[in-house]
């Protein structure tokens, strides 16, 4: 459809993704309006400052007072939910998020989508930099706040489309995953565990989904797969385009070399069968963001891009934010995370520790996730924080809407932990855990707050009272 007069609405805007794109579309000319039971911060003021016209609450009067051409349903809105039902027996014509990219961003462009359980976001928002630096103009949808660009989504006039490839499912009408809607001609697939169990039985039946992104690349794409990672290279088998490895590990077709880190990042060399490409240098942290920047090099590197001009940008990428943003410094170092899952978690802290070796650090977590809630990692999560001094941990988010048995226990958690002679300590909300550091965090401590959501703004009130 032409995008001149073209309207579309979205019923569950206020999510990070539908946010973005909404606000992508009416950049690009479409007008765009949208519903949301409740908008939150910061999608809500960025919505807004788009003069995107917003509705709190589904109605189907929503029906009687917009006539778009378009509804984007977005997969948190259940098929009881009463506007979505209205729109679809009006009968205008609607989708799912992801094929609502399709169908308004992708287009013919060339796509690149950047997959995996951990990375997927960091990675999608360098790939975008770095193509964008590189004057290609292309368009982008990134699942975050990028540090480098102006907003996580684009349409632009490039040949390229660099998306995040969500292994989440569509919409309650469409429940197979995000990405298979993106028709990649370059895919990276970082790693696969098992996550959301709320729509996935277990790990086979993730690397199902994971699959049949690799059999759907074309004979002329490119598959860039994470050589240490067995449950990646298994489904690297599925692909009929060439298939490139990358990781740290003899083997892999593109290596590190020599990698040196410091409290200012890390300096590395890359090879390519065994071919060195020269230094790079990078300002973030932690192993598993090499591995980020090293994948969106190999695919950048397919499309034609020499190293030389990839070199220079390496250095100047700063990553997202809630990715080990560094909110403050003094007096206290203060560290805002997205880890969720036990590997990241994990990932985060090691990386915290290896950067900032002779600091105490303190691991604030709230498992807030479908997966993170549950039990299924209970055990996991006892290995993942073996690189913090001592651990704050909420109670699950919403826990009352899981069993006993379902739910994750952090207060089981915290006495393992302590038995381990980690010093550990449950609680049932921000509060006590705001007064345990106001007494007790001292100068040059490092306080890490891990969550994949707002968290009851507890990084905010941090800095407050590291302020008093």
């Amino acid at each position: 459809m032409s995008k001149a007069g073209s309207k579309i609405h979205f019923v569950g805007i206020g999510g990070v993704g539908m946010g973005s794109l909404a606000i992508a579309l009416s950049e690009a000319g479409y007008q765009v309006t949208g519903s949301d039971g409740k908008l939150y911060e910061p999608m809500k003021s960025q919505l807004e400052k788009a003069q995107i016209k917003l509705l709190e609450g589904y109605s189907s009067d929503s029906c009687k007072s917009l006539k778009p051409d378009w509804v984007v349903i977005g997969n948190v809105i259940r098929k009881e939910n009463p506007e979505a039902q209205a729109w679809i027996l009006a009968g205008v014509p609607f989708c799912s998020f992801p094929e609502a990219v399709r169908r308004f961003v992708i287009g013919d462009k060339t796509s690149i989508v950047c997959s995996g359980t951990h990375g997927k976001t960091t990675t999608t928002a360098w790939v975008s930099f770095l193509l964008r630096q590189l004057e290609k103009k292309p368009s982008y949808l990134i699942g975050g706040v990028p540090a480098d660009l102006e907003s996580g989504s684009c349409i632009a006039d490039g040949e390229y489309f660099v998306g995040e490839g969500d292994e989440y499912d569509s919409a309650f009408f469409d429940k197979g995953p995000k990405f298979l809607h993106y028709h990649p001609t370059v895919a990276i697939i970082a790693n696969i565990e098992f996550d959301h169990a709320d729509i996935y039985r277990d790990l086979a039946h993730v690397k199902q989904s994971f699959e049949k992104l690799a059999a759907l690349l074309p004979g002329d794409g490119v598959l860039v797969v994470n050589y240490q990672d067995p449950h990646a290279m298994e489904v690297a088998q599925k692909a009929l385009c060439p298939v490139q490895t990358f990781g740290i590990a003899e083997g892999a077709m593109w290596r590190f070399n020599a990698i040196k880190e410091t409290e200012n990042g890390f300096q590395f060399q890359i090879s390519y069968k065994g071919r060195n490409l020269g230094e790079f240098q990078t300002p973030l942290f932690g192993v598993h963001n090499l591995m980020n920047l090293l994948s969106g090099i190999v695919a950048v590197s397919n499309l034609g891009v020499s190293m030389d001009a990839i070199r220079p940008i390496v250095t100047q990428y700063r990553g997202v934010k809630r990715r080990q943003q560094i909110l403050q410094m003094d007096p206290f170092i203060v560290i805002d995370d997205f880890a969720h899952h036990p590997t990241e978690v994990r990932a985060t802290l090691s990386a915290v520790k290896r950067r900032f070796p002779q600091r105490k650090i303190w691991a604030v977590f709230e498992p807030r996730s479908a997966t993170a809630r549950r039990s299924i990692h209970q055990e996991e999560y006892l290995r993942s924080f073996e690189d913090a001094d001592e651990a704050l941990l909420s109670q699950p988010f919403k826990s009352a809407e899981l069993s006993e048995t379902e739910r994750l226990s952090t207060g089981m958690l915290s006495k393992e932990l302590t038995a381990r002679g980690k010093r550990a300590r449950e609680f049932s909300n921000t509060d006590g855990i705001l007064d345990v550091l106001k007494k007790e965090v001292k100068k040059g401590d490092i306080v890490v707050v891990m969550s994949n959501g707002e968290f009851d703004k507890i990084q905010s009130k941090i800095l407050k009272v590291s302020a008093q």
